[in-house]
Formats: C-alpha cells, sequence, structure tokens
C-alpha cells in the first residue's frame, strides 16, 4: 500500500487538529496538537507515528473556561507532561525526518498537505505557534477539509433541487452520518482519525 497519490507529487497528506485555549489565535493557545500522516487510502499510516503532544500555555491567565469544558483537557495536568513552545517545535521538525520526504530538484523537501475539519481555525493557532515562515516551509498551500466538502455537498444538491445531504457540518454529525465511530471527541488524536475516516468516506460517496 503507497503513502502518497500521484497527484500528491510526494508530499504528504495528514490529518491535523488541534485543541486550543480559546478561539481566538494569537491570543489563545494550541495546548494539543496531531498530525496524522495518511496513506493512498487515506487511512493512518502504521509505519510512523503521529506527532501528538500537549504544549503549555504560555499565558494561562487568557484561557477561556468554556474551550476547556468543551475539549475536557486539565490545565494542571497540561502544565505538567506538556512542552514548551520552542522545545514541541524542535520536536516536530525531529518528527518530520522520520516522514523521509522526498525533495525537489531544488533541493527543497516535500511539504505537509493539511486535512482537516475547519482547517482555517487550526492554521491560525499553529501559524501563531510556529511563525509564518515555519508554517510555509513545512505546511502546503494546498489544502483538504471536509466542512468545505460537506457544504459543497449540500450546495451542490440544493443546486440540483435535491435535499442536502448534511442538516450540520460539525465533525461528529458528520461522522454520524457516514457511519464513522468516534472513539474520543475533542482530543486531537482521536479527531484526526476521525477527520481521515470521514474524508475517506466523503471521497467514496461523491457527487452521489
Amino acid at each position: 500500500m503507497g503513502n502518497s497519490m500521484f497527484h500528491w507529487y510526494g508530499n504528504q497528506l495528514c490529518a491535523i487538529d488541534t485543541e486550543t485555549t480559546g478561539l481566538e489565535a494569537g491570543w489563545h493557545e494550541i495546548i494539543q496538537i496531531c498530525i496524522l500522516p495518511l496513506d493512498s487510502h487515506c487511512k493512518p499510516r502504521r509505519d510512523v507515528m503521529p506527532f501528538y503532544i500537549d504544549l503549555k500555555p504560555e499565558s494561562p491567565e487568557r484561557v477561556d473556561p468554556q474551550a476547556l469544558k468543551v475539549n475536557g483537557l486539565k490545565l494542571s495536568e497540561i502544565a505538567l507532561r506538556g512542552y514548551d513552545r520552542e522545545a514541541a517545535k524542535q520536536l516536530l521538525m525531529d518528527w518530520l525526518e522520520k516522514l523521509d520526504l522526498a525533495h525537489n530538484k531544488y533541493g527543497e523537501r516535500k511539504k505537509i498537505i493539511p486535512l482537516g475539519q475547519n482547517y482555517s481555525f487550526d492554521k491560525g493557532f499553529i501559524t501563531a505557534w510556529l511563525g509564518i515562515e515555519t508554517y510555509n516551509d513545512l505546511f502546503h498551500w494546498e489544502i483538504r477539509d471536509t466542512k468545505r466538502i460537506a457544504n459543497y455537498l449540500n450546495d451542490h444538491a440544493a443546486f440540483h433541487g435535491e435535499q442536502p445531504p448534511f442538516s450540520k457540518t460539525s465533525l461528529n454529525w458528520l461522522a454520524n452520518k457516514l457511519h464513522v465511530e468516534v472513539d474520543q471527541a475533542h482530543d486531537a488524536l482521536s479527531d484526526c482519525v476521525t477527520t481521515a475516516e470521514v474524508y475517506r468516506k466523503l471521497c467514496m460517496r461523491g457527487l452521489l
């Protein structure tokens, strides 16, 4: 089973999810992130572990209690087991070496193609953590997004006078509609696994 489709051109599709201390990137922070490499069947790769860590918040006083209520993470535990921002960045760089990505003819390493559920949210937080230059060095500008696909399918159905297939487009709702089992919602690794399987089911579904 290959780890890439031809049209990925050697780049690596990865499901990505973050858990954060609130909704405003640059003010609130990532406290958990997962980057899950996928094979050409959009299944988790078995030959490499996902990048899955907790990050200590630098500004715990900015935490939105509602965000922690949603993701169920305990700040006291994150503070004990989490990594600081720079250490986490180095761990990410070390992990990227294990992906063994190819290089183009200019010697530039191929990139991660992000797959997310409402990925623009995650991108804002990842960019705030890594900086825009590092983000652009590591992540491809082309993305896959299950929420956007579901909204497109709804629009496509309505355009043709048909019933939109998804009355809601949250990850859990899409997973339920597509018969995808959810292990633990609002855990970054679990949400990555769910997002990848939802995407796979959406690709199989096509425009039907």
